[in-house]
């Protein structure tokens, strides 16, 4: 039987991969269709991933016992597939760092979550139900990325999790006969 802890850096491994294809159909597309306001849960395609790697670091952030900052500091700007694409690279390194490390005892810990932006109440979250809900919001939002991609003719990036398994080996072939 998997830990809990190998099953949540598996997630992750899979969500890094996975955003990968969202990248590179990115890059394919004209900057209006990435910037274009398409009255989604952010208003547009960068705005949707950029909003899922900020609620990655986020949490990453105030769970790891190691902070990390981010590379350069925000603007207002909206972003570009380039920034997306750099502060991907140097998330994942810490985000992977940090699943890696995990423990059965580290998923007990609490993350203190004061009332404010994105939360209505003072609560202790574990970081057990951080990293599930990460998993969760991440899903939400590829979905949300592959139906709008879809409304304009652009395949989405699909990467299912068999798929994944199957490119990393935990999935094996049968063998020939």
């Amino acid at each position: 039987m998997v830990s809990e802890p190998e099953s949540l850096q598996k997630w992750f491994a899979y969500i890094a991969a996975a955003r990968q294809g969202y990248i590179g159909t990115f890059e394919k597309l004209p900057p209006g269709e990435l910037s274009r306001d398409r009255g989604a849960s952010f208003p547009s395609l960068l705005d949707i991933l950029a909003h899922s790697q900020g609620a990655l670091y986020f949490w990453i952030r105030n769970c790891s016992p190691t902070a990390f900052p981010p590379p350069e500091p925000e603007t207002d700007e909206p972003p570009t597939i380039a920034q997306l694409k750099a502060f991907e690279t140097y998330l994942q390194a810490h985000v992977q760092r940090f699943v890696g490390a995990l423990g059965e005892s580290d998923l007990d810990r609490v993350i203190a979550r004061p009332r404010g932006p994105g939360s209505d109440h003072d609560c202790n979250i574990p970081v057990r139900e951080i990293l599930w809900h990460l998993v969760e919001e991440e899903l939400q939002h590829l979905g949300e990325l592959n139906a709008l991609l879809w409304q304009i003719d652009v395949e989405a990036p699909v990467y299912n999790w068999i798929r994944w398994a199957h490119d990393v080996g935990r999935i094996q072939d049968l063998p020939s006969k």
